[in-house]
């Protein structure tokens, strides 16, 4: 059975909901934090990339690449902010 459009989208969308909402209980966050944070990385760009077939893998799995990527960002950016010149 091949999976329709609409299912894998609607697999991508509550996986998505799922992750937004554990990253801003674990992490003290907003939903809208969570939210811009998540759709705005790397990770969601490819769940939802339906060619990658990341909708396959594993929340957690998921969940902690994202983490990695948004503690990543995190870093860069304090860095960036507390470098001299």
């Amino acid at each position: 059975m091949q999976l329709t459009d609409e299912l894998i989208t609607g697999t991508i969308n509550s996986i998505s909901g799922f992750i937004v909402a554990k990253y801003a209980e674990q992490y003290n966050a907003s939903l809208e934090l969570a939210m811009e944070t998540f759709f705005n990385s790397n990770a969601y760009k490819l769940l939802s990339d339906k060619e990658t077939g990341y909708y396959f893998d594993s929340i957690p799995e998921i969940f902690d690449m994202f983490v990695d990527e948004a503690n990543n960002d995190a870093i860069e950016k304090t860095t960036k902010l507390t470098r001299l010149p």
